[in-house]
């Protein structure tokens, strides 16, 4: 059965069929101008209909799969983006880091470097001090001597030596340790020698004979050096 084509169609016909149609009509060679009324069988207009809603059916999933195209070349534009400002701030946080380190090591170092010279200071000071008490407990020492010769001086003796003994044992301490050098060879780092005695060729050449003024450590150090006197042989 033969169907007239523009009756049959109607304004169902969508604007893709229409551009289709003008294809399959000059395909068989039948200009579109040379009649208003088209006869086709069912069949073919069937077969026509169909392949226009499949072209439009296409044509929607192209715009759907181009949308979404779209879509995703953004995203991964933005992620791109994001990437670079990643890499920027891990590189600015790398130098942040290295200069926290830098300012750390420095301050470490500053903070060392604090501690020994305060240390070498508040020892010098203690070396100060603990000279001025050694130079009082000389003094010390020459009064009980002094007291020691005199007669019905035995409180007053018997007063400072207990003083002197409190005093000793404030300078043991304060880590100081006196020397013993009467005997020993003659040292020039920890003695200083004040008196010479000649014509002691029973000795060895620069022993030291008596300790005029004693000397004393400070924590292994030198704290005051003894005055001494020593030998000498004769020239003959």
């Amino acid at each position: 059965m033969n169907y007239n084509f523009r009756k049959e169609i109607g304004d169902i016909r969508p604007m893709v069929f229409e551009d289709y149609f003008d294809r399959f009509m000059s395909e068989r060679g039948s200009p579109r101008s040379i009649s208003n009324q088209i006869s086709i069988s069912r069949s073919d207009f069937e077969q026509l209909k169909a392949k226009a809603e499949k072209y439009e059916a296409l044509v929607k999933e192209h715009k759907k799969i181009k949308t979404q195209n779209d879509r995703m070349l953004k995203e991964l534009d933005d992620m791109k983006d994001d990437g670079r400002k990643f890499k920027e701030l891990m590189e600015e946080k790398e130098k942040f880091m290295n200069s926290l380190l830098r300012v750390r090591a420095d301050f470490e170092n500053y903070k060392k470097r604090s501690e020994r010279e305060n240390g070498r200071y508040r020892e010098h000071v203690m070396e100060v001090i603990l000279k001025k008490l050694i130079d009082h407990y000389d003094d010390l020492i020459r009064a009980l001597n002094l007291l020691k010769v005199l007669e019905n001086m035995d409180g007053i003796k018997n007063g400072f030596e207990i003083i002197m003994k409190n005093f000793e044992k404030l300078l043991v301490e304060e880590g100081v340790e006196s020397m013993n050098s009467e005997g020993e060879k003659f040292d020039p780092y920890k003695h200083e020698a004040v008196i010479v005695e000649e014509g002691r060729n029973d000795l060895p050449e620069n022993t030291i004979l008596e300790e005029i003024t004693k000397g004393y450590y400070f924590k292994d150090k030198v704290l005051r050096p003894a005055m001494v006197k020593i030998s000498k042989k004769s020239k003959l």
